[in-house]
């Protein structure tokens, strides 16, 4: 990616408030846009972003990576108020700042030994997000187009000096895959028709696909008495199985087989399918699921209290020249430490739009009423002694 001796420094605020609504989707004004996935690979995928009711406006492409919490890349193009074009860099290293801050940049590229001078501006971050945005304005779309690699081995980008000391990298991506990006976009800014396949389309290709939603809370609860734990928020603890006659057949193999493929077959991979925690109760939710018989699995760790004993001294007994025993002294301390536990839950979904709430829990309260039933139970059978006579 070249400097552009035509960059603009001073990127508007409205722009910014662009950037941020068609970069990470969050408000209602992003419902008359329409995605495309335009390539997919093992490091992630390119998606485009259209607005049909303004052709060759408002034109974005976006490169989502494989990870989550990684760095990310966007590219907008001309808006109705602003001819130029802005350049997105965000991730979980670029610095978080409450109000637009102009910053300077350094740029550097695999096997290309001069690095690019950035003149940027740290935005402010979006709700429900760990990471920090910089955007960087540039005046020629296709020109920024046509100055980047198709593909990128650590693009790195640092805020200092020159010198490795001085410096603070803030982002660094890995991606492929732009060539065809580049087509699209241009043909969206053109005006001319997407090749790539519709969200629904893309989406159908890697996992089933339809109208119901399962939702709940998953969480561990140690006791009768004691208090619910939940697995922290942003954290992927849920996830879910689709258990298709596929999947059962293919279950029922590895089984008998005893051993796991090497390689999990595609039409058995979109069966498996993940989701981040919602909130600090443990909220999950899996959307546009069709009908049919699901496996939920929750993977996290809680806090437990333990006893601790270590032995720190005896005490030896001696009767006149007899020993006649050894008393131990005992030091006993408590501590919280976290243990993992794995649990899951069969539900089903009987028609095509159905809704379920799940209470995805690990409960030791019905283990305890289990017992305690058992004892009851047991104290029953017990036969009770004779009484006494009087003689």
């Amino acid at each position: 990616m070249q400097n552009n001796p035509r960059l603009n420094f001073f990127i508007t605020w409205k722009l910014m408030i662009f950037a941020l609504l068609t970069g990470v989707a969050t408000t209602s004004s992003a419902q008359s846009f329409k995605d495309y996935s335009i390539t997919r690979s093992n490091l992630g995928a390119w998606m485009l972003r259209v607005n049909p009711a303004q052709p060759g406006l408002n034109c974005a492409i976006r490169f989502i990576p494989v990870k989550r919490d990684s760095s990310q890349l966007a590219i907008f193009g001309p808006t109705a108020s602003n001819p130029n074009s802005t350049v997105l860099f965000s991730g979980p290293s670029v610095p978080r700042r409450s109000s637009p801050d102009v910053v300077d940049l350094k740029l550097s590229q695999r096997e290309v030994l001069e690095t690019t001078s950035l003149k940027g501006q740290l935005l402010p971050p979006s709700e429900g997000t760990s990471g920090g945005h910089v955007a960087v304005q540039v005046a020629d779309v296709g020109q920024l187009l046509s100055s980047m690699r198709d593909s990128e081995k650590e693009m790195t980008l640092w805020m200092g000096g020159d010198f490795i000391g001085n410096r603070e990298i803030i982002y660094q991506l890995d991606y492929d895959g732009l060539n065809k990006a580049k087509k699209e976009m241009l043909n969206c800014i053109a005006g001319r028709e997407i090749s790539g396949l519709t969200m629904d389309e893309a989406l159908a290709e890697v996992r089933p696909l339809g109208n119901s939603t399962i939702a709940g809370s998953a969480f561990y609860k140690g006791g009768l008495l004691a208090k619910k734990q939940y697995p922290p928020k942003g954290s992927s603890a849920v996830s879910l199985i689709w258990m298709n006659d596929d999947f059962k057949a293919w279950y029922e193999q590895i089984k008998r087989d005893k051993k796991m493929p090497d390689t999990m077959p595609e039409h058995i991979a979109k069966n498996f399918m993940s989701t981040v925690i919602t909130d600090d109760k443990g909220g999950f939710k899996f959307t546009r699921l069709p009908a049919g018989e699901y496996m939920l699995l929750a993977s996290f760790s809680y806090e437990q209290e333990v006893t601790r004993s270590e032995m720190i001294g005896q005490m030896h007994v001696f009767a006149g020249n007899q020993h006649i025993g050894t008393q131990d002294h005992m030091a006993y301390w408590w501590e919280i430490v976290k243990e993992p536990t794995t649990f899951q839950k069969t539900v089903a979904i009987k028609n095509d739009g159905d809704t379920l709430d799940v209470a995805l829990d690990k409960s030791l309260t019905m283990c305890f009423l289990f017992v305690s039933d058992a004892l009851q139970l047991r104290s029953t059978h017990i036969a009770k002694p004779p009484k006494p006579r009087t003689v």
